[in-house]
Formats: C-alpha cells, sequence, structure tokens
C-alpha cells in the first residue's frame, strides 16, 4: 500500500468516454495546433527580456512515498516576474495584438514583439486596449504585457479575486472593473464593453475578439510544455499528465503538444478541477460540454469556472484520458507539503491554484482502485505543473502558516 501522504479526502474521477489514442486521433490533435505555428510563439517568447526556462523540479521523495517511479514538477512561480505561466499565454496573445494593430495602421509587413519594445512605435501601439476577465492570473499577465508592449488594459476582475491580486494587476497601469458575479459574468461584461468601444478581448475562449487571439493564447502555453520535454532526462515521455483546469485552455495545449512531440506513445492525461468547479469533468463523463451553474466556490480562483471554452473542449473530447476534481483542502495540503519538503524534496512556494495537478496526482496515487483504472505503478513517470507561486502572499501566509519563502 502507499503511503497516505495527503488526508484521504474524497475526490471524483471521471473515465472519457470519447477518448481515442488512434492515429487519425492524434493527427487532429496535431492539426489543432499547428507545431510550426506553436515553434514560431515560442522563438518570439524565448526572445523576449527576461526570459528563462522555469525549473522542473523532481520530488523524488515524494513519489517513492507514493510508490511511483517520479513526479515532477513544473514550477511556474518565476516565469517573467508575473508569478504564473500566464505570461506566456496572455503576454504573447497581446504582444501579436500590439504587432497587428501596429502593423495595420503603419502599413508594415512584419512586426516583431521586440519592435514593440523600442520607443519607435509606443505612440501607435497605444491607440489599442485590451481587455480580458480573470480570476487574478491572467489579468496580471495581460496587464504586464499591455505594459511591456504599449497597449492599454482594462481588466474586468471576478467577485472572487482578492484585493493583493487587483493591486497587481494595477500596478502595471491597468484599470480594474469589479464584477460582482462568477468569472463567466465577468468575460461577459468584458465582452460587451470591448464591441462596443473596437477594444481586444484577450481570451482562450470563443470570447477573444478573434480566433486568432484564442490560438496566441494557447500557442503561448506550448512554451512551458516544450521546456519540459527538453528538461525530462532522456526525452523520455512522461507515462501521465495531471493538468489542472479553468476553461481548459492548458490542459487542451497538453494534449496537443503531447501528441505532437511523442505521438502513440503521449502520456495519460488527467484533467483536474476543483470540485465545485468541474465542467470539464462532467463534460467528459456525459461526452458533450456541460455547463456547472452557481457561486463554483473554491479557494483555487483560478480553477473556478463553470464552462469549458469551445476550443479546449475540440482537443480534450479525444485527448483527455479522464477528468478529477479535488477538494479544497487537498489543494492547502499540498501547499504545505511543498513547503516543509517533509520527505526530502526541495521545498517550493505554490499558490493555491498552482498545486491543483499535484494534489490529484498524490490522491491517486494512495488510492488503489484510482491507480489501477488511470494505470499508475512503481514505473510511472509523472508530470504536473505549478502553474503559479504565491501569486497572494497574504492568502499563502493564511493557509500555509508562514510568509512565502519563510522556513
Amino acid at each position: 500500500m502507499p503511503n497516505t501522504v495527503l488526508s484521504r479526502t474524497p475526490f471524483r474521477l471521471a473515465t472519457n468516454r470519447n477518448a481515442d489514442r488512434s492515429e487519425s486521433a492524434l493527427q487532429s490533435l496535431r492539426e489543432f495546433l499547428d507545431p510550426a505555428f506553436t515553434a514560431a510563439a515560442r522563438s518570439e517568447i524565448r526572445s523576449w527580456p527576461g526570459y528563462a526556462a522555469t525549473p522542473l523540479i523532481d520530488l523524488t521523495g515524494v513519489a517513492r512515498a507514493v510508490r511511483v517511479a517520479t513526479i515532477w514538477y513544473k514550477d511556474e512561480g518565476s516565469r517573467f516576474g508575473v508569478g504564473s505561466f500566464k505570461a506566456l499565454g496572455g503576454g504573447y496573445a497581446v504582444a501579436r495584438i500590439a504587432a497587428r494593430h501596429v502593423m495595420r495602421t503603419a502599413g508594415l509587413a512584419g512586426l516583431s514583439s521586440l519592435d514593440l519594445l523600442s520607443d519607435r512605435y509606443r505612440k501607435i501601439a497605444a491607440q489599442a486596449t485590451v481587455t480580458c476577465a480573470t480570476d487574478g492570473n491572467h489579468g496580471r499577465a495581460v496587464a504586464w504585457a499591455a505594459h511591456k508592449f504599449g497597449c492599454r488594459a482594462v481588466v474586468y476582475m471576478a467577485s472572487i479575486v482578492s484585493p493583493l491580486r487587483e493591486q497587481a494587476i494595477q500596478s502595471f497601469g491597468a484599470a480594474t472593473i469589479r464584477s460582482q458575479g462568477t468569472h463567466e459574468d465577468a468575460a461577459r461584461e468584458s465582452r460587451e464593453v470591448a464591441q462596443r468601444n473596437g477594444w481586444f478581448v484577450v481570451s482562450e475562449t470563443e470570447n477573444a475578439s478573434e480566433p486568432q487571439i484564442a490560438f496566441d493564447t494557447l500557442a503561448g502555453y506550448t512554451t512551458l510544455l516544450d521546456e519540459i520535454a527538453s528538461q525530462l532526462p532522456d526525452d523520455r515521455p512522461p507515462t501521465h499528465m495531471f493538468v489542472q483546469a479553468g476553461v481548459g485552455g492548458l490542459a487542451a495545449t497538453a494534449a496537443c503538444y503531447g501528441a505532437a512531440r511523442w505521438g502513440a506513445a503521449r502520456p495519460v492525461l488527467i484533467v483536474v478541477e476543483a470540485l465545485n468547479a468541474d465542467c470539464i469533468l462532467r463534460s467528459l463523463e456525459l461526452g458533450e460540454p456541460v455547463v456547472v451553474a452557481g457561486e463554483l466556490d473554491t479557494i483555487m480562483a483560478g480553477l473556478a469556472a463553470g464552462e469549458t471554452s469551445g476550443y479546449a473542449w475540440r482537443s480534450l473530447r479525444v485527448g483527455a484520458g479522464f477528468g478529477m476534481s479535488i477538494p479544497d483542502g487537498a489543494a492547502v495540503e499540498t501547499m504545505r507539503l511543498l513547503a516543509d519538503a517533509p520527505y526530502g524534496d526541495p521545498p517550493v512556494v505554490a499558490g493555491e491554484s498552482g498545486v491543483a495537478g499535484l494534489a490529484a496526482t498524490l490522491l491517486a496515487a494512495q488510492d488503489e482502485s484510482t491507480r489501477e483504472l488511470i494505470g499508475l505503478d512503481e514505473t510511472s513517470r509523472i508530470v504536473t505543473i505549478g502553474t503559479e507561486g504565491a501569486t497572494d502572499p497574504a492568502v499563502y501566509e493564511r493557509l500555509v502558516g508562514r510568509p512565502p519563502g519563510l522556513p
């Protein structure tokens, strides 16, 4: 029996009734995010000042405790000083919006992100306004990129966004508007105002002002997946990936990247959500998109979405193996586990949404029936993505019991 690393709290697991590992499914996943298109996005992001690959941490001690070969944790807490993986997606989308606006206005045939960093095009770029809805991290990334590449930003926030996360968004010069409802309510308000004012909605969903913006966002996410592939020993693919989801963009990108990189050897993808915001799990269970209504009450604010992106669903419908939803308590325990490092692994500072994939991994690995269902054993090599650091230090201190970084 594996050790009980986390409390044995209830979670949900659903098998994707449409999961397909055939060659035709592989090809559809490759075509959804064209490898040449995503490679160009990664090349541009890597040219930005301050770019550095984030660490892939080998949690050897924890892996041994739950009887698997390896658990890797991709720590996105240092990404561009923004604190989360969203700097790659929303950041790249904003850069391309600014570039396309300058090209149209100035009659240019091409323009890179680096061109925008000079003063030459700042006045033209400033004519473009980007907007988005956020539970915190996406808005911060959009505000950061708008400041960097010269746009104006207006960020609509769900009611659960903490004051410190709002201040972080405002620190980049963005205007913030707080919705009284959910992420979906904030997204609707953002979209309506953008349509009236000619603004650009930055989203990985159909809410984006144009499909290109959504696909630019997903292409940016492939940067971290490509880093993971290069950081794995001997370029051996993992057997499993546990990837958390709000509307599903990162998880869908993982499905597409895995198909393009590893083909038939791609890892089993488990999509992880909060128990009270499990629209993807229910969709995988039913075989068609399901909307979860209500307050979506969870401390994992980045996962508080009631409806999956249509773009993401096209990939997850065949590319996800399972859906899993976890309780808030498991996330808090995992934050403390990473901070305390009781199994001899390096201490890690991680936010409450950032640990969801790892928390699901540990819950699954210490449950015998789940191990059997999803194929975990002593040879399993598992990748998890720590999507955020302590993006709200006050929340982190309240949940972990000490400020980020203190022993």
